[in-house]
């Protein structure tokens, strides 16, 4: 039996994720990117679209925020 859908409350990450903006130049996985865009996964989650090299890719927020950080 199906539950009730819950409302999703913002996530930590969200708000992290506000200093950065599309169009930024950053370093990830030894590369620079541009942000291409912030985004909300199905499941509720915060990623975001990276460009580098010719390929657009998405990074879940914790992971991305995790690799900025260093």
């Amino acid at each position: 039996m199906m539950g009730k859908m819950d409302k999703i409350e913002p996530l930590k990450d969200h708000v992290a994720l506000a200093r950065f903006a599309p169009g930024d130049k950053i370093r990830f996985g030894g590369k620079t990117c541009t942000i291409w865009s912030k985004t909300t996964l199905a499941s509720g989650e915060p990623a975001v679209v990276l460009q580098g090299e010719g390929k657009q890719f998405v990074v879940h927020a914790a992971e991305f925020l995790e690799a900025v950080k260093n």
